[in-house]
């Protein structure tokens, strides 16, 4: 069913997906002053300090509503292309006849697990929807009452419930991501490798760490 280089394959695109994104969040939490993500987190926090204590809730509000939009677009996406992608299993034979595909195991598997990395982002996406619409239905608390009953302060509160959800935003978005590079395993292999390892290093490189000191 498999050939040495799939699985060569499928490990290093496990390797690029699951272990760097892993990774990560760890070295996020290590060293924070190298990741992009911990100088978001600080400025996010001050931002809900800033309007929370000017009353501002409309500011919030419209801004989580345009993430929430954007995280109800791509999970519907989501959704939609694993429905479109299990349909092929209906008439697989009949495309594996006309593609000329001697080894069709191989090729239910790379649908099925285009369909799988789709499906986990669609559950990421709506993680990410549920802290953003807890931030939304709760903004207006009083901070006092915050302070009572969690005995930490409302803008920290909300800060940790936004980077929960941006959290799971940033694995649904990458997972969408890389179920388009799992694309071109079906037309080459050599192809798919060198787009995923080469697309991990520029997140690497330009989105996810800052390599000059601030």
């Amino acid at each position: 069913m498999f050939d040495v280089l799939d699985i060569v394959a499928l490990i290093i695109f496990l390797i690029c997906f699951a272990g760097y994104h892993s990774a990560y969040f760890i070295l996020t939490e290590r060293y924070p002053h190298k990741s992009v993500k911990a100088y978001i987190k600080a400025f996010r926090e001050k931002e809900l300090e800033y309007l929370l204590s000017k009353g501002d809730y409309e500011t919030l509000i419209q801004q989580l509503r345009d993430a929430i939009n954007v995280s109800n677009i791509f999970a519907s996406a989501s959704l939609i292309f694993v429905g479109m992608i299990l349909n092929l299993l209906i008439n697989l034979k009949d495309i594996a006849e006309s593609l000329k595909i001697v080894n069709v195991e191989m090729f239910e598997f790379k649908v099925l697990f285009v369909a799988a990395i789709q499906a986990v982002s669609f559950i990421f996406f709506v993680s990410s929807l549920r802290y953003y619409r807890m931030v939304s239905l709760l903004a207006a608390t009083p901070p006092q009452t915050v302070k009572e009953l969690l005995g930490i302060e409302a803008h920290k509160y909300f800060a940790q419930l936004l980077e929960k959800g941006c959290s799971f935003y940033t694995l649904g978005s990458r997972g969408l991501l890389y179920s388009i590079f799992l694309l071109a395993w079906f037309v080459n292999t050599w192809m798919f490798i060198a787009i995923v390892v080469i697309a991990t290093a520029l997140f690497a490189r330009y989105r996810d760490f800052m390599w000059q000191e601030v």
